[in-house]
């Protein structure tokens, strides 16, 4: 894992991507280079063509990152791969014909054969594609691309690990032993070795070298018993020392709630939430998605509110109380997708599959999620922000707040139309998933960055092209 602005991103994919575009620039920078003719404004010339070759690799990279063509099971699957790199070219297309059509005039051969060109460009491509993916796929497996771990503890921490590391499709370290440190009920099966037996801090450094192990993951639920001179003679050696929570958060980008410690991560990195600069700079980010969202999908939304009104008796939007930032309620705005008095007098309810209380209208935007558009101006109106925890309704927090630890914490920042939880867990209808997505909240929460927010908007554009768990 490589963290970039507090995030972390796994090493191999990062690579690969870097290699998509270093190798397409490549490709297209030699495809071009013959056209160019010898004259007073060679140079010129030669940087329109280093231009042409890096854009469009860099949108290409930035779209197969939209549709999830880095996502692991899409990696494996060569069918699923055509499909999202054929919905990559049509959401690019766009934007590499306009840049054809203005380098025209500065790149010689472009001028009068800029579809042409397009369509070598996308061959150039796929061929990349395949040659890079290739590699990755034949290479990814190799143990010198995977962090090698060395834990201390053998309870139900570490057999988390275990049980990550054997069933994680994309899983980025590998387990080499496991020591017993005498304090938990034991949970994994065949110890290497037990930590009070390692009298000296040499014999626990050497037993770390011999293993070629580069972190050292404690596991353990108590730390009072630990040989502090034992650790520190392998951080001191190179090899990096991490607590359970930190390394759960890096390899599944989300916390453990039922490991957190409230003292421990008062003492950690993150949650920085009331920084002016950040709130700043998170403001205007949320100002101008928004604005140009509303732009783009205003036509969208003037179709949707007709056949809203089309179909049924009853208002086009629907307003509902969520709780916002600090525990406030607020009313959120929705394009109504269910027939008027679909909830009665009854206690609130999640949707369900096949609901009969959809209309037909209500259905299809729910699956293209155009039923939450309108809640563009409860951004504008600064309720909501563009990326952040979804609101809940306040039935559903009192409750939350009573049975699961810590939910109360997702209402330090603002709630977004899409965040973290949203592109990393399917739709929730239940206590315990909404247990499992406040674990990737409070990862947001802690390590919200405007690289985060341009993360999960891209990411947000898979989602709507390709939903799952839709209700």
């Amino acid at each position: 894992m490589v963290k970039i602005f507090g995030h972390s991103v796994p090493g191999p994919k990062l690579l690969l991507a870097f290699c998509e575009i270093i190798l397409l620039s490549i490709a297209l920078a030699i495809f071009t280079l013959p056209t160019l003719e010898a004259s007073v404004d060679y140079l010129g010339e030669l940087r329109s063509v280093i231009a042409f070759s890096l854009a469009p690799s860099a949108l290409g990279t930035t779209a197969m990152i939209a549709v999830g063509l880095y996502n692991y099971d899409v990696l494996v699957d060569f069918r699923l791969t055509a499909i999202k790199m054929v919905v990559a070219l049509i959401l690019v297309a766009p934007l590499i014909c306009l840049g054809l059509l203005l380098l025209a005039d500065t790149v010689s051969g472009i001028a009068g054969g800029w579809f042409a060109w397009y369509s070598k460009m996308v061959l150039i491509w796929v061929l990349s594609l395949v040659v890079t993916r290739t590699a990755f796929l034949k290479f990814a497996a190799v143990e010198v691309f995977k962090r090698r771990v060395v834990v201390v503890g053998n309870g139900e921490l570490a057999a988390r690990i275990l049980r990550r590391g054997e069933q994680a499709a994309d899983c980025h370290f590998t387990v080499v032993a496991f020591i017993d440190a005498c304090i938990d009920p034991p949970k994994v099966e065949g110890t290497d070795v037990v930590l009070g037996n390692m009298i000296d801090w040499e014999t626990f450094a050497s037993f770390v070298r011999r293993h070629r192990a580069r972190e050292v993951v404690v596991a353990t639920n108590n730390r009072r018993s630990f040989f502090v001179q034992q650790l520190l003679s392998c951080k001191m050696d190179g090899v990096n020392i991490v607590d359970y929570q930190s390394f759960w958060e890096r390899e599944s980008c989300r916390l453990d709630l039922d490991a957190l410690q409230s003292s421990g991560e008062i003492f950690s990195d993150g949650f920085r939430t009331g920084i002016f600069v950040n709130v700043m700079m998170k403001r205007s980010f949320d100002i101008i998605v928004t604005m140009a969202m509303l732009i783009l999908t205003s036509p969208v939304m003037l179709a949707t509110a007709i056949l809203i009104k089309l179909e049924s008796d009853g208002p086009i939007l629907y307003r509902q109380n969520r709780v916002g930032m600090g525990g406030r309620t607020f009313s959120l705005l929705k394009f109504r997708s269910m027939h008027v008095g679909a909830e009665g007098l009854n206690d609130p309810q999640w949707a369900r599959m096949n609901d009969s209380r959809v209309t037909r209208v209500g259905s299809v935007i729910r699956k293209l999620r155009i039923d939450e558009l309108p809640q563009l101006l409860n951004v504008l109106r600064n309720h909501m922000s563009f990326i952040g925890p979804r609101p809940e309704r306040p039935y559903f927090v009192e409750r939350f707040c009573r049975e699961i630890p810590f939910y109360s914490q997702r209402h330090l920042v603002k709630p977004g139309i899409t965040g973290w939880a949203q592109i990393r867990y399917p739709y929730g209808a239940s206590q315990e998933d909404a247990r499992q997505k406040l674990s990737y909240d409070l990862y947001y929460i802690k390590n919200q960055t405007l690289f985060l927010d341009l993360i999960i908007l891209i990411e947000t554009v898979r989602i709507i092209l390709f939903p799952s768990g839709v209700r």
